[in-house]
């Protein structure tokens, strides 16, 4: 099992046409539903990875957790430029946690997160603690 920082932007829209906010991303870990997370390039996430959401600057958060359900997949014609997708489901316990007490970037090893990559051992500690786990 990896650890990975997806870094999602609040200023842009999810596939559903509205921002990705933390606490919208909690009520997707309330309905237990399977989410459909895109990657620009194909990396080397698998089934029972995790994927320790980010909310890039203004919140500069981390604030949620989610658990890797099957291998990326390869798309064709996405609006949003992703040409990879895999679905995953969010934790609603580590997320509940995740909402009450985020990571904040300054707590983080890797001070500039852009695209999706693995987490550090420290900073896999840190999101453990304030996940709960």
């Amino acid at each position: 099992m990896r650890e990975w920082l997806y870094p999602v932007d609040p200023k842009t829209a999810d596939r559903d046409g509205k921002p990705p906010r933390p606490d919208r991303y909690l009520k997707f870990a309330e309905a237990g539903r399977t989410q459909f997370w895109g990657l620009t390039a194909k990396r080397h996430i698998q089934l029972g990875d995790r994927l320790w959401v980010y909310f890039k600057l203004p919140l500069g958060i981390v604030a949620a957790m989610a658990e890797v359900e099957d291998e990326p997949y390869e798309i064709q014609d996405d609006p949003d430029g992703f040409l990879w997708e895999f679905p995953a489901a969010l934790n609603l316990e580590a997320t509940r946690a995740l909402n009450l007490d985020p990571v904040p970037l300054s707590a983080l090893s890797n001070q500039r997160p852009q695209g999706v990559g693995g987490v550090s051992d420290a900073d896999l500690v840190t999101f453990l603690r304030h996940a709960g786990m």
